[in-house]
């Protein structure tokens, strides 16, 4: 039986970009694919935003069909006080930790989903989940 992870934009972005610092690291990793793979809707909109910005729009689209076929999406805005869980997060981490990125962590509680996979050093502090970092 496969594992729960969930994949963070860092991630996802490097193993796509050949240009990424991380890119890399990211495809020695990308066995993890394997698992089995969570976003949600904040990461579809930070992965084609990105991709987007990286001057590809036609990427960006690739990576919207990308995501939609290959991981389970979690409509975070399905769980409740989603936002109040998410800013009790935010405050824990005084702000050093995104908003997007606080619910990454609500998400992951709400589902049981153990592991982030990872290459944003701000999660290393979160002892909610086991973070997965290839630096």
């Amino acid at each position: 039986m496969s594992e729960k992870v969930f994949l963070d934009t860092s991630f996802i972005i490097a193993l796509a970009f050949d240009n990424d610092e991380n890119n890399k690291r990211a495809v020695e990793f990308k066995n993890i694919l394997s698992e089995d793979c969570y976003i949600n809707n904040s990461i579809v909109n930070e992965v084609v935003t990105v991709s987007n910005n990286k001057g590809d729009s036609t990427k960006a689209g690739i990576m919207f069909n990308f995501l939609v076929d290959n991981f389970t999406i979690i409509n975070e805005y399905n769980i409740i006080n989603y936002n109040d869980k998410t800013m009790f997060n935010f405050n824990n981490h005084n702000g050093k930790l995104s908003f997007t990125d606080s619910g990454i962590i609500t998400t992951m509680v709400e589902h049981d989903i153990k592991k982030l996979v990872t290459f944003d050093k701000a999660f290393k502090k979160e002892d909610q989940i086991e973070v997965i970092a290839f630096k």
